[in-house]
C-alpha cells in the first residue's frame, strides 16, 4: 500500500525545536501502546502490540492446516519482530519468499494492518500470474492483492522449488513525496534565451492529473492508468501539482518548462496509495511513452539501491536512454535516509531547499546506506511551491481554486525535470547522462555538506549558458581496508566552446567528522581542452591511506567564468572476515533450515567517522547446517536454534556461543549436543497449553549506542515439544538470557484401561468445550503409517472422519514406528480425536475396554515464566510448586452466549527484554478455575491480558481486551479475580498496590495517563474502561474508539465550556480557568454501534448499554508533580487528580452476571473522592420509568446495597456527595438483570 505524505515545513520545524532555555525537564513520558492484527501471507495472525519506548509485545494464531501444525519461530532484530511458521522457513532461506513478508514491525508500519486492508500486497517474479492486478513485463513480474482471508490457500498454491524461478516479494509501500521558485533557479533566464522546453516531452509518474486545469490542458499528450481507479483524473492534488511545476503555463505560476509536453501515468489513487508494483508499471511504459525525462516525486523505503524498484529505473535508464528525475524522500533531517527509487545509481536525486536556500527539515540527505554513493545530487526548491491545484482536491496550503502550496522533495523534483527539458530543447542531441552531467555540475554551492546538497542548489540560469560540462558524480562505493589495491575513477570535462578553455581543478574532501584526509589525489591540478574537446583528470583513491569511514567532498574546476563541481565520495569499510556458523541437532545431523545471527558485542560500534559502524544483528541463513556472516574484527556472540521433529523426536534447541573473539576467518560450532534439557514439571497430571521459550542477548547502552536485544524464540503452543539450550556462563557484558514461559492445567483428559493410565494428546480446547462426559464404548484404535509429521497428522484427521461415518465414538491413533510420539494437530469435529504413544497404541489396541473421561474445564491453571537472567545453567529442572506462586481464584464472565476468550498473560523481565512473545489459550465462556502465576520475582511483570471476542449475525468479528499489570511476589496472599464481571463501566484508573508503575525498577515504563485529571489549566476526562474487577482496564482512546462510545461535555455554571480543537486528538480535553472554579462534567456512555474491536460493542455486552453520570466538582490550578504511577497529559511536568467522586458497582454476579429473581440483592458500591463521601443514595428500576428507593447503609469504605427482591433487567440511579460538596448522579440502564424464572 503506498501512501501520500507531505512534509509541511511548519510542522517539521516544530518537532526540532530546542527547548527553552531554563525550562524543566519533562517526567519519563508514559508508555503508550498501539495494538494491530496482522494476517501474514501465511493465513497466520498475529496479533501485535507496539509501544512508544519500542518495545513489543506479540500473541500468534496459527491457521488451520491440513496437517501438524506449525511452531513459531520469531526474532526480533534493529529491523523489528519477525514471526515465522515452522513451515515456512525453508522457503525463506531458499530465497523464494522475502522474510519482509514476516517482518510484524515493518508490515504494521507500511499500513498492512487488518483494520487498513483485507489483501497482502505482493511482487511475484519469475512469472505472470493470471490473477495479477499489475503486469511488469521487464521484469516478468506480476503484482498480486492476495485476500487475507484466502491467504493459507494462496501459500498452499505456491511452487516454492528453487528450480521454479518463482519469487515472492512484498510490494512495498511508496510516498508520493512555485510563483518565486522558478526565479530562484535562474528560470527566467532560461526563458529570455527562448528556451522554454519546446519539442521535449516529459513523463510524470504520479496521482493523475486534472485534464481540464487551464494550467496544464494543453500540454498534455498521452495518459495511462495503473492505479485501482477507473481513469487518470487526479483524486488527490499532487500529480497535477508536479505536472504543472514542470510544464504549468499559469502566468504568476508558469512552470519551468511551460512548453513542454506531458505525458501522465497514473499510479496512485485518491488518497495517494498504490502498490510497487503499479508504481513500477507506470514507470515501464512512461520509459517507453517517447518521453525524454521522467519525473519521479515519489518515494519507498531507504535502501542501498538494490530493492527492485531502483533496479528497474537503472534497468529501464540502460535500454531507454530516459533521464529520471527522482525525489531523495521526506525521511529528513536523518543523515544516510535517500529513499528507493532515488538510491538508484543512475537517477538524478533531488533534495530540498527553503526560498533562503537553506536545506529543508524533512528532506531526506545522503550518503546512500551501504557505499556511501553521492545522493542526492542536486537540490532545487520545495517549500511553500504554489502550482496547479487540481478540481475538488485540498492538498497542501490552498491560495485560490486553481492553486495551491505544497512542501516536499515532491515539489523540488519537477524544477529539476523541468530544467532538463529546458537542457534537452537546447541540445536536443544530449545523452541522459550529459543532461544529469550538465545540471549537477552547474548547480550553486549554497554552504552545505556534500551528503546534503550533492553538488549544489539547481542553477538554471548556469546550466543553459556555461558552455562546459563535466562527470556529475564519482562514488567509489564500498572499499574494504586491508585491500592495498589503488582505485581510480575518470573525471570527464567537455568544452561545448569555440575556443579552447584552462580550468584549475581542486578537490576538497573530508571525512564524516570533518577529519582531513590525503587519501584523494588528482591526476593534475590544470586541464586545457580544446574547442569543442573532451578531456580527462584521474582522481585516484588510496583505500588504505587514513582510518576507516566515509570521505566525501567536491572536486571544483573553474576557470574563464566556469565553475563545475562535481561531488566525490567514498566508504572506507573496515575489513570483515568470514564467520562459519556450523550447527548440528543432537544427533550430530544438519537441523532443518533456520535462521542464526552474529551479534556485535560492542553494540554497534563507536566510530564517529564511520557512520554505518552501527550494525548490530548480522543475520544469516542456516542451510543444510551451514551459515555464514562477513564481519568486521570485535567481540560477537553466535545464536540461532535446532528443529528436530520426526515420528519418534519433537525438539527445539536453543543454541549460543557467546563473546567470542572474531579478529580473522573463524569456525563456529553451534552444536545442539553440548544443550541440556529445559524441564517443567508440574505438580500432578497436566495438559500444556502454551509455551514459549526466549534466548536473549542483552547489550547496554555505551557511549552513543543506545541500548540493544535481541531475541530468538520459540513459540510452541499446546504441541509437547522438548525444549534444550546450551548452558552458558554469565556474560561480562551485559547478559545472555533465557526466559521459560510455560502455560500447564490440571488435566482435563484422562484415558484408561486395564488398570493403567495413559497419556493422550489432542485439541484440548475443543474436546473441553465440545466432547466433555465420559466414553467407555465405540472408541477405536487405529495405527498411522509413518511418514512426515504432516502427512501423518493428515492421514489421522481421514482416519477420525472415517470413524465418526461408521458411528464411533472417539478415535485413538498412534504411528506404527516404535519409540513414536503422540501426534499432534489432529482436529476433533466430527468426534474425539487424540493420539498416543506408539507403546501405548499397541497396548490399547488388544485391551477390550477403554475409558476415555473428558472434563469441561480444569480445576487449576498454572502461568510460569521461568527466568535465567544472566547465564544458563547446565541443570535446568524446574519443579512447579504451588506454595511459590500467587493464587487467584479466576472467573471469567459472559453476558451473551457463544463467545470466546484469548487469554494471554505476558511475564516482562525488566531490563531484559525487547519483545514478548505468546500463543495464549482460547476457551469458551463462561467458566471459572483457580490461577495460579509466578514464581513470584520482584523483576517480572506481569500484563495479563484477557480478550472477549465473538461474531455478529453477518459473521464480523467484535473483540474487546482488558488488562491488568502486576509485579507478584512468593508469599502473596490468595485473591479473587473476576474478568468481563458486569457492568462495563468507564473510569479513571487506580493503580493497585501491586502495579508495576509504584515499583522503582519497573514503574517508569508502566506509568498510566492521569485521567480525571487538571494539567496546568487544561482537564482530561476519565479515559479507560474497567469491568467488575479493581485494577482491570481497556484504554479505548489508544485505538482510536474513544469517541465511539464516549460523549463528555463540561459546563462552568450554565456555560458550556467547548474542547480544544484538535482534529488529531485521541480523547478530549477542556480548558479551565487559572482561579478556582465549579463546573459540572456530564459524559454519556453506550455500546458502539455493531461489531467492533477495541471497544464495548452489543456483540459482547448486553448490560449497562447506556451510562449517563454528571458531577460537579470545584478545581484550580496545581504545580504538584503527577500521582505515582502516573504521567500527566502532554508530558507535562505537573498534574493532580480532580475531586470527582468516582463510583464502582461491586456486584455480586453470577458468571452469566446475572443475580437471582425476586430475592433480595445485596452488593456494595465504592464511593471516592477527594475528601469522605458522606451522602449516598440508590434508586433502582426494572422500566426506566418507576424509581424505587433501595436501602443504603454504609459498611466500613464501603455503602451497602440492598435490593429488594428484583426480577428482570435493573436499572440503577446513583447519587453521591463528599464531604467538600462535589456530587455525582449516575443512571446505569440494564446494570444487571436476574435469573428468567428465578
Amino acid at each position: 500500500m503506498i501512501r501520500h505524505v507531505l512534509a509541511l515545513a511548519i510542522a517539521v520545524a516544530t518537532l526540532v525545536a530546542p527547548p527553552a532555555h531554563g525550562a524543566a525537564s519533562p517526567p519519563p513520558a508514559r508508555t503508550s501502546e498501539t495494538s494491530h492484527r496482522i494476517t501474514l501471507i501465511t493465513g497466520d495472525v498475529v496479533d501485535y502490540t507496539e509501544r512508544s519506548d519500542g518495545r513489543k509485545s506479540a500473541q500468534i494464531h496459527a491457521a488451520p492446516r491440513e496437517g501438524e501444525p506449525p511452531i513459531f519461530h520469531t526474532m526480533t532484530t534493529a529491523k523489528g519482530l519477525h514471526v515465522y511458521p515452522s513451515d515456512a522457513i525453508g522457503a525463506v532461506t531458499s530465497g523464494t519468499v522475502e522474510r519482509t513478508l514476516f517482518n510484524v514491525t515493518e508490515l504494521v508500519r507500511t499500513g498492512q494492518s487488518d483494520d487498513r486492508t483485507t489483501t497482502v500486497p505482493v511482487l511475484m517474479t519469475g512469472g505472470i500470474s493470471a490473477s495479477a492486478h499489475t503486469r511488469i513485463n521487464s521484469l516478468n513480474a506480476s503484482g498480486i492483492h492476495v485476500e487475507k482471508a484466502k491467504a493459507q490457500e494462496f501459500w498452499r498454491s505456491l511452487d516454492m522449488s528453487v528450480k521454479s524461478g518463482v519469487r515472492v516479494k512484498y510490494d512495498r509501500p511508496i510516498k508520493v513525496t512555485l510563483d518565486q521558485t522558478t526565479r530562484q533557479i535562474g528560470a527566467p533566464a532560461a526563458w529570455a534565451a527562448g528556451l522554454n522546453g519546446t519539442g521535449v516531452t516529459v513523463a510524470v509518474v504520479d496521482t493523475g492529473i486534472d485534464p481540464h486545469h487551464p494550467d496544464v490542458a494543453a500540454r498534455i499528450t498521452a495518459t495511462a492508468n495503473f492505479s485501482d481507479e477507473p481513469d487518470v483524473t487526479d483524486q488527490h492534488g499532487h500529480g497535477t501539482h508536479v505536472a504543472s511545476t514542470i510544464a504549468g503555463t499559469g502566468g504568476k505560476y508558469t512552470g519551468v518548462a511551460p512548453a513542454a509536453n506531458l505525458v501522465i501515468a497514473k499510479v496512485f489513487n485518491g488518497a495517494g496509495e498504490g502498490d510497487t508494483s503499479q508504481v513500477m508499471a507506470g514507470i515501464e511504459w512512461a520509459a517507453r511513452s517517447g518521453a525524454k525525462i521522467v519525473n519521479l516525486s515519489l518515494g519507498g523505503d531507504v535502501t542501498d539501491g538494490s530493492d527492485d524498484l531502483s533496479a528497474l529505473v537503472d534497468q529501464l535508464s540502460a535500454e531507454t536512454g530516459v533521464l529520471f528525475v527522482v525525489a531523495a524522500g521526506n525521511n529528513g533531517p536523518a543523515g544516510r535516509s535517500v529513499a528507493s527509487p532515488g538510491a538508484a545509481a543512475s537517477a538524478l536525486t533531488v533534495g530540498a531547499v527553503d526560498r533562503q536556500n537553506k536545506l529543508a527539515p524533512f528532506s531526506s540527505t545522503g550518503p546512500r546506506i551501504g557505499d556511501a554513493h553521492v545522493k542526492p545530487e542536486i537540490n532545487a526548491p520545495g517549500v511553500a511551491v504554489v502550482a496547479a491545484r487540481a478540481a475538488g482536491t485540498s492538498m497542501g496550503a490552498p491560495v485560490s481554486d486553481l492553486h495551491t502550496a505544497a512542501s516536499g522533495t515532491s515539489m523540488a523534483t519537477p524544477h529539476v525535470a523541468g530544467a532538463a527539458a529546458l537542457l534537452a530543447q537546447q541540445h536536443p542531441g544530449w545523452s541522459a547522462q550529459t543532461l544529469k552531467n550538465a545540471l549537477v555540475t552547474s548547480a550553486a554551492d549554497v554552504g552545505m555538506p556534500w551528503h546534503e546538497q550533492g553538488a549544489g542548489r539547481l542553477d538554471v540560469a548556469r546550466a543553459v549558458t556555461q558552455k562546459a560540462t563535466a562527470t556529475a558524480s564519482a562514488s567509489f562505493g564500498r572499499q574494504e581496508k586491508g585491500t592495498g589495491d589503488r582505485l581510480t575513477r575518470e573525471l570527464g570535462y567537455t568544452n561545448d566552446s569555440d575556443s579552447a578553455l584552462t580550468l584549475d581543478l581542486t578537490a576538497s574532501v573530508k571525512g564524516w567528522d570533518g577529519r582531513a584526509t590525503t587519501a584523494f589525489q588528482l591526476s593534475t591540478a590544470r586541464l586545457t581542452i580544446p574547442a569543442h574537446a573532451k578531456a580527462t583528470a584521474t582522481l585516484t583513491l588510496d583505500p588504505d591511506a587514513g582510518p576507516a569511514g566515509v570521505y566525501g567532498g567536491v572536486v571544483t574546476a573553474t576557470g574563464a567564468g566556469i565553475t563545475l563541481r562535481t561531488p566525490v565520495s567514498v566508504y572506507e569499510a573496515p575489513q570483515t572476515f568470514p564467520v562459519s556458523v556450523h550447527v548440528r541437532d543432537t544427533a550430530g545431523r544438519a537441523p532443518a533450515p533456520a535462521f542464526g545471527q552474529l551479534i556485535d558485542d560492542s553494540n554497534g560500534g563507536d566510530d564517529l567517522n564511520d557512520p554505518f559502524d552501527d550494525t548490530v544483528n548480522y543475520v544469516f541463513d542456516v542451510v543444510n547446517g551451514e551459515g555464514l556472516a562477513n564481519v568486521p574484527s570485535g567481540r560477537y556472540s553466535a545464536v540461532s536454534w535446532a528443529t528436530e521433529n520426526t515420528a519418534g523426536v519433537r525438539r527445539w534447541s536453543a543454541l549460543a556461543a557467546p563473546e567470542l573473539t572474531v579478529a580473522g576467518a573463524q569456525d563456529v560450532s553451534l552444536d545442539a549436543q553440548r544443550t541440556v534439557p529445559i524441564e517443567v514439571v508440574p505438580p500432578g497430571p497436566a495438559e500444556q497449553r502454551d509455551r514459549t521459550v526466549t534466548m536473549r542477548r542483552v547489550l547496554p547502552a555505551e557511549g552513543e549506542n543506545l541500548s540493544s536485544i535481541t531475541e530468538t524464540s520459540a513459540a510452541l503452543g499446546s504441541a509437547p515439544w522438548e525444549v534444550r539450550a546450551t548452558p552458558a556462563p554469565a556474560a561480562k557484558k551485559g547478559a545472555i538470557s533465557l526466559q521459560d514461559n510455560v502455560t500447564l492445567q490440571t488435566a482435563t483428559v484422562t484415558l484408561t484401561s486395564g488398570g493403567r493410565t495413559l497419556k493422550a494428546e489432542g485439541d484440548i480446547a475443543v474436546l473441553s468445550a465440545k466432547w466433555s462426559g465420559e466414553l467407555t464404548g465405540g472408541i477405536k484404535v487405529v495405527k498411522i503409517k509413518p511418514d512426515t509429521p504432516a502427512a501423518m497428522v493428515k492421514a489421522a484427521n481421514a482416519a477420525a472422519a472415517t470413524a465418526a461415518q461408521e458411528g464411533r465414538k472417539a478415535l485413538l491413533s498412534y504411528v506404527d514406528q516404535q519409540g513414536a510420539l503422540p501426534l499432534t494437530g489432529q482436529v476433533s469435529t466430527a468426534l474425539p480425536s487424540l493420539s498416543v504413544g506408539n507403546a501405548d497404541g499397541e497396548f490399547l489396541a488388544a485391551q477390550p475396554a477403554i475409558k476415555l473421561s473428558i472434563k469441561p474445564g480444569p480445576e487449576s491453571v498454572f502461568n510460569l515464566s521461568y527466568l535465567d537472567a544472566n547465564g544458563i545453567p547446565a541443570g535446568h529442572r524446574s519443579t512447579v510448586d504451588p506454595a511459590k506462586l500467587v493464587l487467584r481464584r479466576t472467573s471469567y464472565h459472559a453476558d451473551k452466549p457463544g463467545l470466546t476468550v484469548q487469554k494471554t498473560w505476558y511475564p516482562f523481565p525488566t531490563g531484559l527484554w525487547q519483545t514478548q512473545i505468546m500463543r495464549g489459550t482460547t476457551f469458551t465462556p463462561p467458566v471459572a478455575w483457580n490461577e495460579y502465576i509466578g514464581p513470584g520475582d520482584d523483576r517480572i511483570v506481569w500484563k495479563r491480558s484477557v480478550t472477549l471476542s465473538g461474531t455478529d449475525a453477518k459473521g464480523a468479528r467484535a473483540a474487546m481486551a482488558m488488562y491488568q499489570e502486576n509485579v507478584f511476589r512468593a508469599g502473596q496472599a490468595p485473591a479473587v479475580e473476576r474478568w468481563f464481571a458486569g457492568p462495563m463501566h468507564s473510569t479513571a484508573l487506580d493503580l493497585q498496590s501491586d502495579h508495576p508503575a509504584r515499583y522503582p525498577a519497573a514503574g517508569d515504563a508502566w506509568r498510566q495517563l492521569c485521567s480525571n485529571c487538571r494539567t496546568g489549566d487544561t482537564f482530561v476526562p476519565a479515559l479507560q474502561w474497567s469491568d467488575g474487577n479493581p485494577g482491570h482496564y481497556t484504554n479505548p482512546y489508544q485505538n482510536s474508539k474513544f469517541f465511539t462510545t464516549t460523549k463528555v461535555r463540561l459546563f462552568q455554571g450554565d456555560r458550556e465550556i467547548g474542547q480544544n480543537q484538535d482534529p488529531l486528538a485521541f480523547y478530549p480535553t477542556f480548558p479551565l480557568s487559572p482561579e478556582q472554579a465549579t463546573y459540572r462534567l456530564e459524559t454519556i456512555e453506550t455500546h458502539a454501534p455493531g461489531a467492533i474491536a477495541g471497544a464495548v460493542n452489543p456483540v459482547l455486552f448486553t448490560l449497562a448499554p447506556r451510562t449517563e453520570t454528571t458531577w460537579t466538582f470545584q478545581s484550580r490550578r496545581s504545580l504538584n508533580p503527577p500521582p505515582r504511577g502516573y504521567s500527566c497529559h502532554a508530558q507535562a511536568t505537573s498534574c493532580q487528580f480532580q475531586p470527582l467522586v468516582q463510583l464502582r458497582h461491586d456486584l455480586p454476579l453470577d458468571l452469566t452476571n446475572s443475580a437471582p429473581a425476586n430475592k433480595s440483592f445485596v452488593y456494595h458500591v465504592s464511593a471516592s473522592g477527594s475528601a469522605p463521601v458522606t451522602v449516598v443514595k440508590v434508586l433502582w428500576s426494572t422500566d426506566g420509568v418507576t424509581w424505587r428507593p433501595a436501602q443504603v447503609q454504609p459498611d466500613g469504605d464501603r455503602w451497602q446495597v440492598t435490593v429488594d427482591k428484583p426480577s428482570g433487567e435493573v436499572s440503577l440511579r446513583t447519587e453521591a456527595r463528599d464531604g467538600s460538596g462535589n456530587t455525582v448522579t449516575q443512571i446505569m440502564q440494564k446494570a444487571f438483570r436476574t435469573h428468567s424464572g428465578g
